[in-house]
């Protein structure tokens, strides 16, 4: 990914005499870079811009975040799971929900349309310009495809404490809610390695990315299909996370088949130069990852590390270990699905004649061997 040109660092004494939109003129985050990143963003789920805005205006907003949190204006991060299974209802056999507070250690937020945000903007003009100006929403708006549907955002402020807060292996969303591209701009000063809290994202089948959340970093990713976590961090994190919604218009899924079908032409020379047996397999992967099965599929290659992120982020209380569970209970349900969906593949394929992988160990195996390793990250997944 290539750096755009770095921004000398200016001091931010004169900055109250100027108008934000001043004081962002300059950004690289405009639209003469939107459609590349648009690009980037639909084909390969994700886009990291460095240097994004200019480095007074992420003085500013950085500073802003501060006086939210020393107002008070910041409450701790915790996720809220609604589980069925509760207790029957009388004279049914429907069972009643319950909802699960899971605590993260270390995380602090708040949402910029908040009453009481708005109340204090005075305060915060800096951050009242990104979010009422859509500063990240307006760009993508204009670059990605009208089949998409953009319309409305979410704005976060959030602050990590450091000593090893962090967040477990996740997707932002499974689609019930309208997410459709989350962007995370990081406002962290001289940030180091060695201090960690870094994102990282999983485009599986190819490579996990490891990006830095360092000062004017920005990054933007699939909130539906992205799996990706935060890295326990040592130093105090700052970051500004924009949520884009979507709300398409009727017919759009073939539009949007239509763009990734173009997009797939290029790798059918792949794989008609490819061993037969590899590409039947590789083929069979391909939909297996195009589905809506690609999800609980990631939960279970990735198992280990998303149990042990969950641990790592949470505050263990008894909530959490019903959480815990319910997590593990799930991992056996996924295995037995997927092990269900080989079965019909091998069935179609001469059934117990058939080198299709009938076990999820076989099916790691597939996912590991270097010949199926080149066909598969030549495969355009369906991001959106």
């Amino acid at each position: 990914m290539p750096r755009f040109w770095r921004q000398r660092r200016c001091h931010s004494s004169s900055l109250q005499s100027l108008w934000p939109a001043q004081v962002r003129a300059s950004a690289h985050w405009n639209t003469s870079r939107s459609l590349e990143v648009a690009t980037r963003l639909l084909c390969d789920g994700y886009c990291v811009v460095h240097d994004a805005f200019p480095v007074a205006y992420l003085t500013q907003l950085r500073h802003e975040m501060k006086t939210l949190s020393r107002n008070g204006h910041l409450y701790p991060n915790a996720t809220h799971i609604v589980q069925n299974g509760g207790a029957k209802k009388r004279g049914t056999n429907d069972r009643t929900a319950t909802t699960l507070l899971l605590e993260k250690r270390g995380i602090w937020e708040t949402e910029l349309a908040l009453p009481e945000i708005r109340r204090d903007e005075t305060d915060v003009p800096f951050l009242k310009d990104f979010y009422d100006q859509q500063v990240v929403s307006t760009v993508l708006r204009h670059a990605l495809p009208a089949w998409l549907g953009m319309s409305g955002q979410m704005v976060k402020v959030q602050y990590n404490a450091g000593q090893d807060a962090c967040f477990p292996m996740h997707f932002d969303t499974y689609g019930d809610d309208g997410k459709c591209v989350t962007a995370v701009l990081y406002l962290n000063r001289g940030w180091a390695p060695a201090h960690g809290g870094e994102l990282v994202l999983f485009p599986f089948p190819r490579e996990r990315v490891v990006v830095q959340p360092q000062f004017g970093t920005l990054v933007l990713f699939s909130s539906q299909q992205m799996l990706h976590r935060v890295m326990p961090a040592l130093c105090p994190r700052y970051a500004l996370t924009t949520w884009l919604y979507h709300c398409p218009e009727p017919g759009w899924k073939a539009e949007r088949d239509a763009f990734y079908r173009d997009r797939c032409i290029a790798n059918g020379a792949v794989h008609a130069s490819s061993d037969d047996e590899q590409v039947q397999c590789c083929s069979m992967i391909g939909k297996l990852l195009r589905s809506p099965l690609r999800r609980h599929l990631l939960k279970l290659i990735y198992a280990q590390e998303w149990t042990q992120s969950l641990r790592a982020s949470h505050v263990q209380t008894d909530a959490f270990g019903q959480y815990m569970a319910t997590h593990a209970h799930e991992l056996q349900v996924i295995e037995a699905a997927v092990v269900q969906v080989l079965g019909r593949f091998r069935a179609k394929d001469g059934g117990k004649s058939s080198k299709l992988p009938r076990t999820k160990e076989e099916l790691m195996q597939r996912f590991a061997d270097e010949d199926s390793q080149k066909l598969l990250q030549a495969l355009q997944l369906q991001w959106f």
